[in-house]
């Protein structure tokens, strides 16, 4: 049931965003700072596909490209091997990782159970104003469906559509699962990525997030868990879409 008088927090210090990955820098020494740029940078080129999967990189390549030393390159490379992005063979080489179905299969049950694992303390909480966030951050999402497509415009899109979704996480005081499912889903984000090029699929998740946000709106409890569990599980038919369409891009 919606309620008033609750002071919320601003989501982003919840579940940072794709342009925002590990909060503010400010208060920290330089070198950090350049490092947490680099990694963003870095990210994002992997996300959009700028930098494709089974393609090689190196410290030495990424340092001209960012206009970095060699040092927050490595760094980089070396944090994205731990999120599953890239793939590190010592004394070989490094290579963009291609997105592995199985562990899309991983990320997505792991998202899938923490967020509908929220539902009951999310509908306990939720007020009038985490509404309106929800509505301000769907706006956004049709906004950027009105504009010229690119690249950008797709990322932007899957930032506006987690700060949606991480909206409930925060009312429901789930701090943790946030950070698990913002630092676990690289795979499965980037399969998002490819399905958000199709416009249809974008107006898919605009008449979820609506009846979403009308189950909130009436105090549908239930029916806003099932919306929830189909609109997460779009992407089990999905994948098999997308791996046709780009078979490079994957591996099983």
């Amino acid at each position: 049931m919606l309620v008033d008088g609750r002071n919320h927090t601003d989501v982003r210090s919840v579940c940072p965003s794709a342009n925002d990955f590990m909060g503010d820098t400010r208060g920290i020494s330089m070198d950090k700072s350049l490092n947490q740029e680099t990694y963003n940078k870095l990210k994002k080129d992997i996300l959009t596909f700028a930098l494709k999967p089974g393609e090689s990189v190196s410290a030495a390549k990424l340092a001209e490209r960012y206009q970095v030393s060699r040092t927050p390159a490595r760094e980089a490379l070396v944090k994205l091997e731990t999120e599953g992005m890239v793939n590190i063979f010592p004394q070989s080489k490094t290579v963009i990782s291609k997105i592995n179905v199985k562990r899309v299969k991983q990320e997505w049950f792991l998202r899938k159970t923490l967020e509908l694992g929220m539902v009951d303390p999310f509908f306990e909480k939720v007020t009038h104003q985490d509404l309106e966030l929800m509505s301000m951050y769907n706006n956004e999402l049709v906004k950027l469906m009105g504009q010229p497509k690119s690249v950008d415009n797709d990322y932007d899109f899957l930032t506006h559509d987690n700060d949606f979704h991480a909206i409930s996480y925060m009312v429901a005081g789930e701090r943790l699962s946030a950070t698990l499912i913002h630092r676990a889903t690289a795979h499965y984000n980037r399969l998002r990525m490819l399905i958000d090029r199709g416009e249809e699929f974008k107006k898919r998740t605009l008449a979820d997030h609506e009846a979403l946000m009308d189950c909130v709106r009436n105090g549908r409890k239930e029916e806003y868990r099932k919306i929830l569990e189909d609109h997460l599980s779009h992407i089990l038919t999905d994948v098999d879409r997308m791996w046709e369409r780009y078979p490079d891009y994957f591996e099983g």
